[in-house]
C-alpha cells in the first residue's frame, strides 16, 4: 500500500507568487470571441463552408462550436482571487472560491477536493486511488483532469512510484479558471520536503499549454464524477483508458474532447479569416478593374 511516510526526510513547504500576465489573457479571449461573432455575418461563413462541401444546415452549427471554445471568456464577472496556505510536514490548503477547497499532503501524494455547498469530498491519494465521500470509486494512472461545476480545472500529472512501471503517483497539479492559475509541484511522495505552490494570473495561457488527459466533470445532479467522453458516472472501466499503453496512459498525447473542440473551432475560425481576406482582395481587384475599364472607355472620367 502506498502513502507511507518515508523516514529521514526533511519537510518543507513554500508558496511563490508570480504576478506576471501574458497576452493570452481575458482581453485576448474576449476580443477573439467578439471577432467570432462578427465572422458569423451572413454570406461570409456560407462562403467559407462551400469549399468543404457542407450542406445548407452546417451554418447553424458554427455558432455552437464558437460557444464551446469561448464560453469561459465571455464571463462578465471578475474571477475571485484564490488563496493558499501551508501547514507542517508537507501539507497545504487552497481556497478556490465558490465553496471549493483543496487539502494537500505530499506524504501520500494526497489531494482532497471539498465542495462545501454539497458536502461532497473527493480524496485522491497513493497510486492514485479516488474515493468519493469515503467510498473507493476507481484508480487512474495517466494525466487526469477533474473539472469542477464552476469551471475550475484541476489537472493531475503523474510519475512512476519508486521506478515501479505498474504504479504511478500524482506529481504535479495545474489548476486554472479564467485568469486564475495555481501550479503545485512536489506533491509526489517519491521525494518529501519539496512541496511548493506557485500562483499567477496566467490562467488562460497555462490552460492552453497544459494537456487535459482524461477528463472527469463534477456531477451536478448528485455525487461522483462523469466521464467527459460518455457523459455517464465514471467507473473503473472508464479510467482503464489511463493505464500504461492505453489511449490516455502515462506519456500519451491524446487530446481530450474539449481540446478537440477547441482545435476544430480554431481551424474553422482560421478558414473564415482566410475567406474574409480573399473577399477583401477580390473587392480591391474588382475596384481596380472597374477603374481601368472606365478610363479606357471614357477617358474624360476622372477616377
Amino acid at each position: 500500500m502506498l502513502g507511507q511516510l518515508l523516514p529521514g526526510a526533511t519537510h518543507m513547504t513554500t508558496i511563490n507568487a508570480n504576478l506576471a500576465s501574458t497576452m493570452m489573457g481575458s482581453s485576448f479571449a474576449a476580443g477573439f470571441s467578439a471577432g467570432a461573432q462578427f465572422m458569423m455575418a451572413s454570406g461570409i461563413a456560407a462562403r467559407f463552408l462551400s469549399p468543404l462541401g457542407a450542406g445548407p444546415l452546417a451554418f447553424a452549427m458554427m455558432p455552437a462550436l464558437w460557444n464551446v471554445s469561448a464560453r469561459n471568456a465571455a464571463a462578465a464577472e471578475p474571477e475571485a482571487q484564490w488563496t493558499a496556505s501551508t501547514g507542517q510536514n508537507g501539507t497545504a490548503s487552497i481556497d478556490l472560491g465558490d465553496g471549493y477547497s483543496l487539502a494537500l499532503n505530499e506524504n501520500n501524494s494526497e489531494i482532497t477536493i471539498t465542495n462545501a455547498n454539497t458536502g461532497e469530498t473527493t480524496r485522491i491519494w497513493g497510486d492514485p486511488h479516488v474515493e468519493v465521500d469515503g467510498n473507493h470509486v476507481f484508480d487512474f494512472w495517466g494525466t487526469t483532469t477533474f473539472t469542477l461545476d464552476n469551471g475550475t480545472k484541476i489537472t493531475i500529472d503523474t510519475e512512476q512510484f519508486g521506478g515501479n512501471p505498474d504504479a504511478y503517483v500524482a506529481s504535479q497539479l495545474t489548476i486554472t479558471k479564467g485568469d486564475n492559475a495555481i501550479v503545485v509541484d512536489g506533491i509526489s511522495q517519491n521525494d518529501l520536503g519539496d512541496l511548493s505552490i506557485s500562483m499567477s494570473q496566467d490562467g488562460y495561457a497555462l490552460d492552453a499549454a497544459t494537456r487535459d488527459g482524461f477528463v472527469l466533470n463534477e456531477n451536478a445532479s448528485g455525487s461522483g464524477w462523469r466521464s467527459d467522453i460518455t457523459g455517464q458516472i465514471a467507473t473503473q472501466a472508464d479510467l482503464n483508458a489511463t493505464r500504461p499503453g492505453e489511449a490516455y496512459g502515462p506519456g500519451s498525447t491524446m487530446p481530450s474532447v474539449d481540446e478537440l473542440s477547441s482545435a476544430l473551432s480554431m481551424f474553422l475560425g482560421f478558414g473564415v479569416l482566410m475567406s474574409m481576406a480573399m473577399l477583401s482582395t477580390e473587392n480591391i481587384d474588382t475596384s481596380i478593374t472597374t477603374n481601368a475599364i472606365l478610363r479606357a472607355i471614357l477617358p474624360q472620367v476622372d477616377a
